[in-house]
C-alpha cells in the first residue's frame, strides 16, 4: 500500500491525503521512521483548530511513533493542555500518554507493533473548551 501511496500521491476513498514528500524519514521520531498517516486536524467543541495528528513506523525497530503538533491558538500559554498516546491493538499494550501545556508538540510516543494495527488517542483540553480524538486502526 506504501508503494501505491507513493506513486499516486494519495490514498483515495479514506479521506486522508498523503503527499509523495510525507514518506520520507521522519525529524520527530527518528530518521528510520517514515509517516504513514497523517496529518490528521483535531478540532476543539468551540470549533478552534488545535493542531495535527501524526502516525510514523520504522520497520528497523517494529515500532509506531505519534505526535501531536499543536496550533498557535492552543499553546499551552494560552491555557490548553494536550495529550496524545499510541495503543497495539492486537495486545492492547499503550504507551504512556504524553500530557501537559505543550506550546508546540506533545509527543513522540511510541508503541511496539510490528504487523499489528495501532490507535491514537489524542486529547485537548482547557476549562471552557476541550476536544477527544480516537483513531480508526491504523498501520495494519
Amino acid at each position: 500500500m506504501v508503494a501505491a501511496v507513493a506513486a499516486t500521491g494519495a490514498i483515495v476513498g479514506t479521506g486522508v491525503a498523503v503527499a509523495p514528500a510525507a514518506m520520507a524519514s521522519d525529524a520527530f521520531c527518528g530518521s528510520s521512521y517514515n509517516q504513514i498517516w497523517g496529518p490528521h486536524s483535531i478540532y476543539t467543541q468551540q470549533g478552534h483548530y488545535a493542531g495535527d495528528v501524526y502516525l510514523t513506523y520504522s520497520s528497523s525497530t517494529g515500532k509506531n511513533c505519534a505526535y501531536f503538533l499543536i496550533s498557535s491558538g492552543t499553546r499551552g500559554s494560552l491555557g490548553y493542555g494536550h495529550s496524545i498516546r499510541i495503543e497495539n491493538e492486537s495486545n492492547y499494550n499503550s504507551s504512556q500518554p504524553d500530557s501537559g501545556y505543550f506550546e508546540k508538540f506533545a509527543g513522540p510516543v511510541y508503541v511496539y507493533a510490528p504487523n499489528a494495527c495501532v490507535k491514537i488517542f489524542a486529547s485537548v483540553y482547557s476549562t471552557y473548551d476541550d476536544a477527544q480524538y480516537s483513531s480508526p486502526n491504523l498501520g495494519c
